[in-house]
C-alpha cells in the first residue's frame, strides 16, 4: 500500500513505530549483511550473493534504512509524478510497509532540466518517493558488490573517496621527471542517457525483473509520457551505482590495448583515472594513446552502447596542460602544478556577481549569508592544490564588486562615511566587509568569508584497493576519519 503525502490525521502509532527505530542497531545490522555480500563476491560465491542480497532487501532493517536516507537528504520535499512525499513519521513508517516486491511497479519519472556549464541543458528524473526507496533498498544491496569489483582508480560516486583522490591521483602519476606526457583526455556523450539496457540486465547482479521495470519505466515531459529505450534516468538513486558498474573494467582494457607483457604495459606508462564518466588515459606517445589505447576504449564504451564525444576527446602534452574536475593539470618547466581552472575561477565570480546584482537594496546581512556558502565551498574544493594566488585574487575581485555595491547604495556620501558603515577592521585588516559588532574585540555580527583564510593542505589519497566493505580495512578507515577530525575546517564565519 502506498504512503499518503502528508497526512495530518496519521495513526499515531505508525508515528510512534518510526520515532522509537533503533537506527544504531538497524545500520550495524544492515552493514553486517552488506560485509556478507561482499565477501561471498571475493569468493566468487555468486549464489550465496543472490541469496544474501534477497535477504538484505526483505528486512525490516534494509527497508527502515532505505527510507530514511531518501527522506532526509536534499530531495526529500521533491515530490514525483505523484505529487506525493513523506514528510511525517507515520507517512515514513507507511512508506516502508509498502516496500514489497509482489506486485511492485515501477511509476514513470517526472522529468525536469537543469543548466550546463556550456549553456545546454541537462535532463533529470524525479522519482515517486516509492520507487526511490525502493532503489535505495536494492542500493545497500548492490553496493557491496559494486566496491568489491571496482577499478582501484574510479573515485566517482562511490564511498570514502571524492575528487581530491582522483586530482591527487593525478599528481601521483604525472608529477616524477620520468612520468609519461602525453594524455588522453576522455568524455563520454551523453552517458546516462545512451547506456544499453540489455546490457545491464545481462550483467548487473541482481533482481532482473526489478532492474527491467526501473529501466523502462519511461517518464513524463509537460504531460506526455515517454518509453525509456536506453539509458539510466541522472537524478535516480541507484543510477551512479549501475553506471559505475558498466564503465569498470575500463582500466584493464587499456591495459590491454599495448599487449599482454608486463614489461611492454611499463614501457607504455598506461594509467587510468575515473571520475564517474570524465576519464583520463596517460602514456609514453602520442602514437599510443591514438592508435592502441583509442580504439580500445571505443570498442569498450560501444558494447555498452557508448560512444566518445569527437569534440571533447583529446591528446594534449602535458606542457600543454588539461582541464579536469574543475582543476588544471599542467608541467611547467618540467615542474607539474595543479591550480583551480579559470573556468570554475569565471564560473564563480559569475555567480558572486550575480548575488550582488540581485541584492542591490537588500541589507548587508543578507548580501553576506548568500555569499558566505558560495565563496566557501569553492575555496574548500580547491583548497588541495596550488589556490594561494588564486584564493588572494578572488578576494580582491570580491572586495572590489562589494565596494562599488556599497557606493551605489549611498552617492551623496564619501569614502570615510561609506566604509565606516560597511566595513570593520579585524586584526591588521581594516577592509573586511561585515555588520557592526565584527570588529577587534567584539564577534558579535556577521562577516564575509575569505578565501584566504582557509588554508591549502595537501590531501592524502585513499588507496586503490580500499573497500569499505572488508573487514580488513576498518582500522585504515578509521585511521583516515581521525585524521580528517583533527584536520578541521578552517576560516569559520563569526556569528553573534
Amino acid at each position: 500500500m502506498d504512503a499518503k503525502a502528508p497526512d495530518a490525521g496519521a495513526p499515531s502509532r505508525a508515528a510512534q513505530m518510526w520515532d522509537h527505530a533503533n537506527w544504531s542497531h538497524i545500520e550495524a545490522e544492515v552493514k553486517r549483511l552488506q560485509t556478507r555480500v561482499a565477501k561471498a563476491v571475493r569468493e566468487g560465491r555468486w549464489g550465496k550473493v543472490n541469496a544474501l542480497q534477497r535477504l538484505l532487501t526483505r528486512s525490516h532493517g534494509g527497508k527502515m534504512l532505505a527510507v530514511k536516507r531518501v527522506t532526509e537528504n536534499r530531495g526529500k520535499r521533491t515530490p514525483g509524478v505523484d505529487g506525493r512525499i513523506w514528510s511525517s513519521p507515520a507517512a515514513r513508517w507507511k512508506g516502508m510497509l509498502s516496500l514489497r516486491h509482489r506486485g511492485y511497479r515501477a511509476m514513470p519519472l517526472r522529468r525536469v532540466y537543469i543548466p550546463k556549464s556550456n549553456g545546454k541543458k541537462r535532463p533529470l528524473g524525479i522519482q515517486c518517493m516509492r520507487c526511490r526507496a525502493m532503489q535505495a533498498l536494492w542500493k545497500l544491496a548492490l553496493e557491496p558488490v559494486a566496491e568489491t569489483l571496482a577499478d582501484a582508480n574510479s573515485y566517482g560516486f562511490r564511498p570514502k573517496r571524492s575528487t581530491a583522490d582522483a586530482i591527487e591521483q593525478c599528481f601521483n602519476v604525472l608529477a616524477k621527471r620520468a612520468s609519461p606526457e602525453w594524455i588522453l583526455e576522455g568524455d563520454i556523450r551523453g552517458c546516462f542517457d545512451n547506456f544499453s539496457h540489455s546490457w545491464f540486465l545481462e550483467n548487473i547482479p541482481m533482481d532482473k525483473e526489478v532492474l527491467r521495470k526501473w529501466l523502462r519505466a519511461g517518464y513524463i515531459d509537460e504531460g506526455t509520457l515517454f518509453e525509456s529505450q536506453a539509458g539510466t534516468p541522472q537524478g535516480g538513486v541507484i543510477s551512479p551505482v549501475i553506471a559505475n558498474m558498466a564503465l569498470d573494467g575500463l582500466e584493464a582494457a587499456v591495459h590491454a590495448s599495448v599487449g599482454t607483457s608486463t614489461l611492454v604495459r611499463r614501457k607504455a606508462q598506461l594509467n587510468v583515472v575515473r571520475y564517474a564518466d570524465d576519464f583520463v588515459v596517460t602514456g609514453v606517445s602520442k602514437d599510443v594513446l591514438e592508435s592502441r589505447v583509442l580504439p580500445a576504449v571505443r570498442q569498450f564504451m560501444a558494447a555498452r552502447g557508448l560512444e566518445l564525444s569527437e569534440e571533447k576527446t583529446r591528446i594534449t602534452n602535458i606542457a600543454t596542460g588539461f582541464d579536469f574536475l574543475g582543476q588544471n593539470v599542467r608541467k611547467y618547466d618540467g615542474k607539474l602544478l595543479i591550480k583551480p581552472a579559470n573556468k570554475s575561477i569565471k564560473s564563480l565570480l559569475d555567480k558572486v556577481r550575480g548575488i550582488i546584482k540581485d541584492n542591490a537594496s537588500a541589507t548587508q546581512e543578507a548580501l553576506i549569508r548568500q555569499l558566505n556558502p558560495v565563496i566557501r565551498g569553492w575555496a574548500q574544493y580547491h583548497r588541495h592544490v596550488v589556490s594561494k594566488v588564486t584564493f588572494s585574487s578572488i578576494d580582491s575581485h570580491i572586495w572590489r564588486r562589494l565596494w562599488k555595491w556599497a557606493k551605489r547604495r549611498h552617492p551623496m556620501k564619501g569614502a570615510r562615511w561609506v566604509r565606516q558603515r560597511y566595513f570593520r577592521r579585524d586584526g591588521y585588516r581594516f577592509w573586511d566587509f561585515a555588520t557592526k559588532g565584527s570588529t577587534e574585540g567584539d564577534t558579535c555580527g556577521l562577516q564575509l568569508f575569505r578565501a584566504t583564510t582557509v588554508v591549502i593542505q595537501r590531501h592524502v589519497k585513499i588507496r586503490g584497493l580500499a573497500n569499505p566493505f572488508d573487514p580488513a580495512w576498518t582500522t585504515y578507515f578509521a585511521r583516515r576519519r581521525t585524521a580528517k577530525r583533527s584536520a578541521g575546517l578552517p576560516g569559520a564565519t563569526q556569528w553573534c
